[in-house]
Order: C-alpha cells, then sequence, then structure tokens
C-alpha cells in the first residue's frame, strides 16, 4: 500500500497548472467541495477538495502517524483536521491497507487491530455519519481517472505506482478502476519492491537517483512483462523529484506524475466520497 514518504507538506499548496488557492468561504452544503484525508504510515493530511475542479481548496493540514496508529489514534487525528478546517460535511478517508467489510488488512505500517472486526467503525465523519473509506493508492488511480486523462484512455492499463513509506499501486483498464491491486508486494533477488525501493527506502538509506534505479528497474520490467501496461503514473512523496528519480529508469512506456502531485490521495479520497467508489456506509459501520 501507499504510505507517504516524511516530508512535511504543511506549507501552501498550489495547483500543478499554477494557480494559487481558492480564499473564498464555501457556502454551508455546497456539493462541490468535500474534506479529503490521506492516512499514510508517517502522516494524516487532509485539506477541503473542488471536486468539481480537482483541486485543494486550503492549506493542507499534517499530523504525524501516532506510533501505535490504533483506529481510535487515527480517527481522532482525523476529527481534529476535520475540527481545524471547521468542516462538518460529507469526509473521505484514504487509508493504507486493503478495506475488507469493516476491517483493514495488509497495513503493516499502522498497528494489527486494524484487522479485528468493526475497527473501521472508529472512522466515523463528524457530523456522525460515516465517511466514504478507499485504499490510498486506489485513490490516487481514481483521481488520474476523473481528472489526470486516463478516464479518456480505453487503449489498455494504466499502471499507478505510489511511492512513500511503502509502494502502493492503483490499476486503471478502458477508463475503470480495478482496485485492490498489490504490486508493492512484488518479490525479487534483492526483496520486496516496497522493502527495497519504497520513499522511506530512499531517504532511510540516502539513495541516489542511479541507486534507487537499480533496485527499482527489475520491478518496472517484471510489471511491464506481465501485465503489458500501456502508461505509467507515479504519486506519492516521489513525484516531487519526478524527474530526478524517474529519468533513470529505462521504460518502453510513457511515465508521468500523478495529477495532484504528492496530494493526489487527499483528492480521490474527496472524489470517492461522493462517487460510491470507495468502501463507504454499508460495508464501513
Amino acid at each position: 500500500m501507499s504510505r507517504d514518504a516524511e516530508t512535511d507538506d504543511s506549507g501552501d499548496v498550489r495547483s500543478r497548472d499554477g494557480g494559487g488557492l481558492d480564499r473564498r468561504p464555501h457556502p454551508p452544503g455546497d456539493a462541490s467541495v468535500r474534506l479529503g484525508i490521506d492516512v499514510g504510515g508517517t502522516s494524516i493530511k487532509g485539506s477541503i477538495v473542488d471536486v468539481e475542479a480537482g483541486r485543494l481548496t486550503r492549506h493542507v493540514l499534517v499530523e504525524p502517524t501516532p506510533p501505535t496508529a490504533t483506529p481510535g489514534d487515527v480517527a481522532a487525528a482525523t476529527r481534529r483536521i476535520a475540527a481545524a478546517m471547521q468542516w462538518t460535511g460529507p469526509v473521505g478517508i484514504a487509508l493504507p491497507g486493503m478495506i475488507s467489510g469493516s476491517s483493514l488488512r495488509h497495513a503493516p505500517n499502522l498497528c494489527a487491530s486494524w484487522e479485528q472486526a468493526d475497527a473501521l467503525s472508529w472512522l466515523r465523519a463528524p457530523n456522525g455519519g460515516n465517511a466514504v473509506l478507499i485504499n490510498d493508492a486506489d485513490a490516487v488511480g481514481l483521481a488520474e481517472l476523473v481528472y489526470g486523462g486516463a478516464g479518456l484512455d480505453d487503449s489498455g492499463l494504466t499502471i499507478v505506482l505510489t511511492f512513500g513509506t511503502g509502494i502502493g499501486s492503483a490499476l486503471l483498464h478502458n477508463g475503470s478502476l480495478i482496485s485492490d491491486s498489490e504490486l508493492g508486494g512484488l518479490s525479487g533477488v534483492a526483496g520486496r519492491f516496497e522493502e527495497v525501493a519504497s520513499g522511506r527506502v530512499i531517504s532511510t538509506e540516502a539513495l541516489t537517483p542511479v541507486e534507487w534505479a537499480g533496485r527499482a528497474q527489475p520491478f518496472f520490467d517484471e510489471l511491464q512483462a506481465i501485465l503489458n501496461p500501456s502508461r505509467w503514473v507515479v504519486g506519492g512523496g516521489l513525484s516531487d523529484d519526478f524527474e530526478r528519480f524517474l529519468s533513470k529508469l529505462e521504460l518502453s512506456r510513457p511515465i508521468s506524475v500523478a495529477r495532484g502531485g504528492m496530494h493526489a490521495g487527499i483528492v480521490g479520497a474527496a472524489v470517492a466520497c461522493g462517487t460510491g467508489l470507495g468502501a463507504g456506509n454499508s460495508s464501513s459501520p
């Protein structure tokens, strides 16, 4: 799963087209804006998103992910972000694991208690309604599908890889999101993909772009051979160093940064809140 890289991104966020933040107050009940929250192994980030334009309208608020990272800890952090935003409307939450009923599986950077029944019941929206939950890499893929042009691409498969504390993935096929892929768990001679080439590994081992590419190239080659994508998209913390790192790879298909960059998960979480593509009220009590 995708986990955010250790980057303090609590400063002013600007859209990729160069526009600044929209500081106008949103009227109550404005359906064009929603709160998106992206939970990572390192940090929990949130902002209000204009879902018509696919852009943030506020600074990104960041809370460090608590060391214990229990459902209660994360729920409290998301509520603090919502309160700081003075937000009581719809909430979308992107989670670094596979949502299965009322539990979260395959979330190694969070507490094991997430796998218990009803663990997701902690993540209720501040107004008492249920938040809509989505896997964090799928949230990036959803944002790319809606705003990044992948929704118009009917020529095959787009592989979205998010590099942060781990490596998450989303598959976009002929304009549809195929959820719950786990490509970061692919294993090679050196170990699992996310154990040797994630954003966290780049940081902790001070990898140069050439060193990172040497580790990542075999995994890209394997995915190319198995899935034959027509396009690659990269998100997570690595999107900030996109040219420096990705230019060292040798790929036969085009590769680009996710629309929204390292904040694409926030945007996708907000979009999921209104599309029914996340795990909503019926499956996440």
